[in-house]
């Protein structure tokens, strides 16, 4: 029998098949990948949608912003066509600062760069990390109609052309990432992206929604005010290779990567589980855990209320984010976390408590990580666990004798949906 796997860091557990036979496997389709992602990226270029990259000849100043550590963007096959583009119609390597756009994590130190994208790339051109909360590298352009105010990295805003690099991918509160995010999150102000996320209880503020999303509709705001002039987005499948890349208009070109991601993320799952078994999909996903909570948060989708969420997350940073830890000791409970959030002042890093905790509050979870002290875990609420084995065992007390489960080995990929709902 076929026994699957559980990703965590840059390894995996196996399942126990022999025990539990009986599971449903939910994670995103197998697609299979063009033999070169290079080549993928540089059709995409030359047949890139609303915009051209010929439109940027006689630019002078260009920037090209990507993704932390964070993010598994494949920078390393997106770059190389990207710049022999650029150099074809004259742009040369030391017109080019590449930003690395970081949202509210830590910026991204020089000795990071080689690793995220590709050692030539890092040492031929300029490089320079976002800082959110740095006010001198920002600039307020204005405010979007949702009183969002504008605050945007100053080397962006300064260039005479702007291209966006970056992956569509499930996201829980904008629907789908890429696009726009990279500017408007990736190189956003701590203002901004609070504004901006603040949105997040709103209703149609959820995994794979885009459509009436207002969070999603304020951050292509951002893009139109600020300005974009180019994009190249990838999707990926299950094994992180390039299946699409899209490139062109940020809204044309996007659109487009949506109908594809939409496809091969959105699972119909025709009943919630007793215990779900999920993993962000391993290393970067679950770096630490504020980046694993996506996965808990697309878990508790298809949990019963009162089930077992076991989550394979290595965190090898630990919880990324103090804010996120102080907001959580503040409380006892996970129904106190949602109240106190209801009654306080929007606060980023606050709001991964509030987003931890509604998950918490419809089950169960046993955590399985190494980054994580015991200490922390009982801060977070959760049971830790060092291996699938112990995880499984530690559930077995709170599972009916004959469980219903689900494994999602790369949840924060994964967009389920319960056969009763439609997106």
């Amino acid at each position: 029998m076929h026994n699957p796997t559980i990703p965590y860091g840059k390894t995996h557990f196996t399942w126990p098949s022999d025990q539990y036979p009986y599971f449903l496997s939910v994670h995103p389709k197998d697609v299979p990948a063009p033999a070169n992602g290079q080549a993928e990226v540089a059709k995409a270029i030359a047949n890139a949608m609303g915009k051209n990259i010929e439109d940027l000849k006689g630019t002078k100043k260009v920037v090209i912003v990507t993704s932390d550590s964070t993010r598994p963007v494949p920078n390393r096959e997106i770059f190389p066509p990207l710049l022999e583009a650029l150099a074809g119609i004259g742009i040369s390597y030391e017109k080019i600062t590449v930003l690395i756009g970081t949202g509210l994590h830590r910026p991204a130190p020089p000795e990071e760069f080689p690793a995220l994208l590709g050692e030539e790339t890092a040492q031929k051109l300029t490089v320079i990390s976002h800082d959110a909360t740095d006010q001198s590298q920002l600039v307020y352009l204005g405010q979007t109609s949702r009183g969002t105010p504008i605050w945007i990295n100053k080397h962006y805003q300064e260039a005479d052309a702007r291209i966006l690099v970056g992956m569509i991918d499930p996201h829980q509160i904008v629907g789908i990432s890429g696009g726009a995010k990279a500017l408007a999150i990736g190189l956003g102000g701590e203002k901004l992206i609070q504004a901006n996320h603040s949105m997040l209880t709103q209703p149609t503020c959820r995994l794979g929604v885009v459509d009436g999303n207002p969070a999603r509709a304020d951050i292509d705001e951002v893009g139109e005010i600020v300005g974009i002039d180019f994009i190249v987005n990838v999707i990926l499948n299950n094994e992180k290779k390039i299946v699409k890349a899209v490139a062109g208009d940020f809204r044309k070109a996007h659109a487009e990567g949506i109908k594809l991601a939409q496809e091969i993320c959105q699972v119909q799952v025709p009943e919630a589980a007793d215990l779900v078994v999920a993993s962000p999909g391993g290393y970067p996903k679950d770096i630490n855990l504020y980046q694993a909570q996506k996965a808990l948060a697309h878990a508790a989708l298809v949990v019963k209320e009162g089930g077992v969420i076991i989550l394979s997350a290595q965190c090898k940073e630990g919880v990324g984010e103090e804010r996120f830890e102080e907001t959580m000791a503040l409380s006892h409970t996970p129904q106190e976390v949602l109240e106190r959030f209801a009654q306080s002042e929007f606060q980023m890093g606050a709001h991964k408590a509030f987003l931890w905790a509604r998950s918490l509050a419809k089950a169960k979870v046993i955590l399985i990580s190494e980054g994580i002290t015991d200490e922390m875990a009982k801060l977070m609420m959760v049971e830790r666990v060092t291996s699938l084995d112990e995880a499984l065992s530690t559930a077995r007390q709170y599972l009916p004798k004959k469980p219903k489960i689900i494994l999602m080995p790369k949840a924060s990929s994964t967009i389920p949906i319960l056969d009763a709902e439609q997106i």
